[in-house]
């Protein structure tokens, strides 16, 4: 097809465009498969209503569709069908910013580590309307380790999705701009002002017009849009927490950064244990089992040498891959596993700055967490420290372990009831969960448990993910018959007088080699207490810190 046939095409058409990182040469920004290959691709420079501009069109070899083999496992026919699918990429520079609009699979032409995975996101805050929010694809930074895609044909509030406002990260966002937010793009003019759907990941999709100085600006208003403020408070959140995709130019630095942390070459950061966030709701782990670089794990007592010990070697080559290759499972006293086998970097948390930003691994992925991330988990966690829930807890004293500390302190004041290690078992949790270790003189659920520098944030940051985990679990009426019924088996008194939610969450904490502040938490922990706090107090549960001395 001619180049100027591909540009007149329909006065407007619903496409998909990213923002690259610019670079002096645009040819730079496409794969070396469309460079190289003359025959299936066409690069042609042109000019779109008096951009610069860089087209790159053709027909990649054929590919076999990816049902094929299942319809060869079902029936022994291989049919072989083969598809080919035409694609193009248009990179645009504007400004002094580069897009590219693609078409079929024009995306895959683009060079990975030069899309700017931010520009979905940072466009939608700016544009859409949190009440008419469609479909959102969330990954949680401190809770339950899993992408949920949520889609509402009518249309709610951003926050009745669950999303968190201080700990999640946002992939995609679909759904209507916001009436009060002018969008001056050439659909919107010609649609007489109708509000626009937009389509928001990586990039964004929507409709952009077919002719060259309609394209022109609309690029320039994307940009002017980028350069406002968000549309409403509620979405500003969304841009707290960037994740750092794999393909990033910072992710060999940052790497190299936590193998010198485990290899105690490096002071400037932290690295600890860290419960896999699917070990976050269920028993208690009692053994790690596992195999990393051919040696073998088996330990009631996970710590960090357990998991470097058999990569000593591998630390030289600055990657993580025998971590990443490696494998480890918990196991509770029954020798079930909650959260399954995970590769051993999903145990390790650790923390860096880079260049002034600071830098988290959580879960085998990277995240950068912005000033205002930073400032709101301080204040809030602030905050939890300083809500005590009215009464205290007796010194630690010389208690060996939580269960012997619980029931002591069960035993000595009636007001507690020791509900450690009792599951409660739902349909949604037919494995059990612990619901808390005491259950409070005002019925509030007390999770207990004993850290120090040695043990890193993993306990805590553990604590608090369980504890959320639980109350959310409990703040459904079926959830809170069962464990009705598991207080009155031990005290039909205090089950009578539960009412009909938790009263309140308390984080019991003993530090036991310096005092425990605010100011001491390591982020992960600070995140996941942050978590809590948010979460809770906006279903009307108060959250308390409680320091054991």
């Amino acid at each position: 097809m001619h180049v100027d046939d591909l540009l007149e095409t329909a006065r407007t058409r619903r496409v998909s465009l990213y923002r690259l990182h610019p670079a002096p040469d645009l040819r730079s920004l496409l794969t070396d498969r469309v460079l190289d290959d003359e025959h299936a691709f066409a690069v042609v420079p042109v000019d779109v209503g008096g951009l610069p501009a860089l087209l790159a069109a053709g027909l990649p070899e054929d590919d076999a569709p990816a049902w094929g083999p299942m319809v060869r496992a079902l029936t022994r026919v291989d049919v072989d069908f083969r598809r080919r699918t035409a694609s193009a990429a248009l990179l645009i520079r504007s400004g002094g910013d580069v897009y590219a609009v693609t078409f079929g699979h024009g995306w895959r032409m683009v060079r990975a580590g030069r899309v700017d995975r931010e520009f979905g996101v940072d466009f939608a805050v700016r544009v859409l309307d949190p009440a008419e929010i469609r479909q959102v694809t969330r990954w949680a930074l401190s809770a339950r380790s899993r992408v949920d895609r949520n889609t509402v044909p009518g249309g709610q509030e951003l926050w009745a999705y669950g999303l968190r406002e201080h700990a999640e990260l946002v992939r995609q966002l679909t759904g209507y701009t916001h009436p009060e937010v002018p969008v001056e793009l050439t659909h919107v003019r010609r649609t007489r002002g109708r509000r626009l759907r937009v389509e928001c990941g990586d990039g964004i999709r929507l409709p952009l017009s077919g002719d060259g100085a309609g394209m022109a600006a609309d690029l320039a208003e994307i940009t002017r849009i980028l350069r406002r403020p968000a549309a409403d408070p509620r979405l500003a959140p969304l841009t707290w927490v960037r994740r750092i995709p794999p393909d990033d130019t910072r992710r060999p630095a940052l790497e190299r950064a936590v193998l010198d942390l485990l290899a105690g070459r490096a002071a400037d950061g932290e690295v600890g244990i860290a419960h896999p966030a699917r070990y976050h709701d269920g028993p208690a782990v009692d053994r790690y089992r596992g195999r990393v670089n051919g040696v073998e794990i088996d330990t009631a007592d996970l710590g960090l040498a357990d998991l470097t010990r058999a990569v000593l070697d591998p630390l030289g080559t600055g990657r993580l891959d025998a971590l990443r290759a490696g494998r480890v499972a918990g196991y509770d006293e029954h020798g079930e596993s909650p959260g399954g086998e995970l590769p051993a970097l999903h145990w390790i948390a650790a923390e860096v700055d880079h260049w002034g930003t600071r830098c988290v691994l959580l879960d085998g992925e990277w995240y950068e967490l912005g000033d205002e991330y930073r400032r709101h988990v301080r204040a809030v966690t602030e905050r939890a420290f300083a809500h005590d829930p009215g009464w205290t807890l007796p010194a630690w004293g010389d208690h060996a372990t939580e269960a012997d500390y619980n029931r002591s302190v069960a035993e000595a004041d009636p007001r507690f009831l020791l509900l450690d290690r009792a599951l409660v078992r739902t349909r949604a949790h037919r494995r059990g969960f612990e619901a808390c270790d005491l259950l409070g003189p005002g019925n509030e659920l007390v999770h207990v448990k004993r850290t120090s520098t040695r043990t890193g944030s993993a306990p805590l940051s553990h604590l608090f993910a369980q504890g959320l985990v639980a109350a959310e679990t409990l703040a459904d009426a079926a959830a809170w018959r069962d464990f009705t019924d598991l207080v009155a088996a031990r005290s039909p008194e205090r089950a009578a007088s539960l009412g009909r939610r938790p009263a309140a969450v308390v984080y019991a904490v003993h530090r036991s080699d310096r005092p425990l502040t605010a100011a001491t938490l390591f982020t992960f922990a600070a995140s996941a207490l942050v978590s809590a706090w948010v979460t809770l107090t906006a279903y009307g549960i108060p959250v308390h810190v409680c320091v054991i001395p």
